[in-house]
């Protein structure tokens, strides 16, 4: 059984759409925005969460916008095939929408919901020092590869990478509290 994780980007502080700083915590990415879609302003958006009923709750987003964090409102949004067909208020014109082809939709991290437990976003794993059961020190997480079966860690300490796959016979403990992981490596995944 893999451990899953959900991929959602951090980001610190930023700026609404009136120019005002924002006072929270880091922001998490819902979305991805595909490409523009129609002549409304709307765009495609690949959900980066475990279900699209996530924008259910999801009156306002942040995108990252001109050097800053802007705050935009959800107008509507649908679901359509795996992807997410979201229309903002402030952007009206295709145009507008392909300026943002790219960008991630993001809300702040205490809006997130709960997740069962041994499951985690990936800004959780992202940043995490892994060890060994024995306390040598691996590296740390820099990403995350989604394979299908399961995730796969992507462990750097300096020049050295190692792959380091989500699954319950190497990950031994997760501890977000202490930003670590103990795993228990299979003979080679280490070489």
């Amino acid at each position: 059984m893999c451990l899953r994780s959900f991929l959602a980007k951090s980001l610190k502080f930023g700026s609404s759409a009136s120019g005002k700083k924002q006072a929270m915590s880091s922001l998490v990415s819902i979305g991805r925005i595909v490409k523009p879609r129609g002549v409304k302003g709307e765009f495609l958006v690949a959900p980066l969460t475990f279900s699209v009923e996530r924008f259910d709750s999801v009156t306002r987003v942040f995108i990252e916008v001109d050097g800053g964090t802007r705050e935009f409102t959800i107008e509507h949004y649908r679901p359509y095939g795996s992807m997410v067909i979201v229309k903002l208020s402030e952007i009206n014109t295709p145009e507008d929408a392909r300026l943002l082809k790219g960008r991630h939709l993001m809300v702040p991290e205490e809006e997130s919901p709960p997740l069962p437990e041994g499951v985690y976003y990936y800004y959780q794993i992202i940043g995490m020092d892994v060890f060994t059961v024995d306390g040598a020190f691996v590296g740390r997480v820099t990403d995350i590869i989604e394979t299908g079966s399961n995730d796969v860690y992507v462990v750097r300490d300096g020049d050295r990478e190692h792959l380091i796959p989500a699954v319950r016979d190497v990950i031994r403990e997760i501890d977000t509290a202490r930003k670590r992981i103990v795993i228990s490596p299979e003979p080679g995944l280490l070489e």
